[in-house]
């Protein structure tokens, strides 16, 4: 994702890696139209019918060419204007509600496997050059161009950057003692996700922020995000609104990683006969007779849906003694998705897609089958290979992880002040 600009060689040592930022919040009684399901969630069936049925949903405003009918106009202008003009549908309903100064916010998310707080803030677009923040994933161009000329034309963000940090006991401290004595702000979700916002007062936001000082954040979810961010920085560099952009910052104990799996077209167009036989010749390959028994237990298994029948398949050794080369996602796209299928997932669109493990193996076999292609499951990586890759500036493939749950889009907004928010004050 990183990309070099003269304007982006300046340090953003002496910004604040945390700040708070002269936001908006959802009114409570918008919630439910509004908000909306983190979009990897969705497909692009159900992310159609969700912005039919709702054109409150924040999903309208972030919409993508897939998720267009088939006679829709799907040009990055077009989908600007659409999204410029559900944004001003939601400012005209007064859905949303200027909060009146700079804040930090709380951000809890209560799910069966526990309890995730992140602080939701502004954090520095150059952090990105001087690698106080750190990524691991690359991206796709079409994507982080979209998602740049969003922000120029939209001129509005609801979707904070998702990242981690290295838990410390300052940072735990101070969230344990905001959030036990308040009722949260704002409240939504159902039985398997609860959602509780707190806006922190103002005589701990200057503590809580410095709580971050001398730390290194983490990219977990949103890298075509970042990209976009660096982009638009780097378009108009003396712009100090796209000097920072928002996130929230989680402990990195308290996340939870699924796998993204892998749904490939087979390039050569091969039956499934000849494509297991030539998957067999770079990896060991054994016939099952179940999803369930296809499920990888650990790294270095992956399950093979091909010819609507499920296998094992054995990852090829890695190739190099980096953090991300011992990676199953790299592993898998360096010696079967490339050398056996012939796909390049970044400069091939399409030609890969990514079916997050929520979904389940009955929809992957679903796609594989309706779609003739071929699926791969794959075991999930931990928090602490991540950060490993991401210390070592290595890049693993597109979507190599899927972070659940996720915050949602439609809670806070931070206005640009520019596109279709230019009359606004920017925050």
């Amino acid at each position: 994702m990183t990309e070099t600009h003269p304007a982006m060689e300046r340090s953003s040592e002496g910004e604040s890696l945390v700040a708070p930022f002269d936001g908006w919040l959802v009114h409570p009684d918008w919630a439910e139209r509004v908000i909306s399901r983190a979009y990897d969630n969705l497909s692009p069936q159900q992310r159609r019918e969700l912005v039919a049925a709702n054109p409150y949903s924040y999903m309208n405003v972030t919409r993508s060419r897939e998720d267009l009918f088939d006679n829709a106009n799907s040009s990055p202008e077009a989908l600007v204007g659409e999204g410029a003009a559900a944004l001003n549908r939601l400012l005209n309903a007064n859905a949303f509600a200027a909060t009146g100064r700079p804040a930090l916010y709380l951000y809890r998310l209560s799910h069966q496997q526990g309890v995730q707080t992140g602080v939701v803030c502004t954090v520095p677009v150059r952090g990105f050059d001087d690698r106080r923040i750190r990524i691991h994933e690359n991206v796709h161009d079409d994507r982080a161009s979209l998602l740049t000329a969003h922000l120029q034309g939209v001129g509005a963000t609801s979707s904070p950057v998702a990242m981690a940090v290295r838990s410390t006991a300052e940072l735990y401290r101070q969230l344990l003692d905001i959030t036990s004595s308040a009722p949260a702000d704002l409240e939504f979700g159902s039985s398997t996700v609860r959602h509780q916002v707190w806006t922190v007062p103002e005589d701990y936001t200057e503590s809580l922020a410095a709580a971050f000082d001398n730390q290194v954040l983490y990219v977990t979810d949103g890298h075509h995000r970042s990209a976009a961010a660096v982009r638009a920085l780097a378009a108009a560099p003396n712009d100090p609104i796209l000097a920072r952009t928002l996130a929230v910052v989680f402990p990195d104990e308290q996340l939870h990683v699924q796998s993204f799996h892998r749904i490939a077209t087979d390039q050569h167009d091969r039956g499934p006969e000849d494509c297991l036989e030539a998957l067999s010749v770079e990896a060991e390959v054994t016939p099952v007779s179940s999803s369930l028994a296809a499920r990888p237990g650990g790294p270095g298994m992956a399950g093979l849906y091909l010819g609507e029948s499920w296998h094992r398949l054995e990852l090829p050794p890695a190739v190099g003694n980096g953090a991300v080369s011992r990676l199953d996602v790299e592993r898998l796209s360096r010696s079967i998705l490339g050398p056996v299928l012939g796909t390049d997932e970044l400069s091939q669109q399409g030609a890969v897609d990514y079916l997050p493990a929520s979904a389940g193996f009955d929809e992957l076999a679903r796609r594989c089958d309706e779609e003739n292609r071929v699926g791969f499951a794959l075991h999930p990586l931990s928090v602490r290979e991540l950060m490993a890759v991401a210390d070592e500036s290595g890049l693993m493939p597109p979507k190599s992880s899927f972070f659940a749950p996720k915050p949602r889009s439609g809670v806070f907004l931070r206005v640009l002040g520019r596109g279709a928010t230019a009359h606004l004050p920017a925050s």
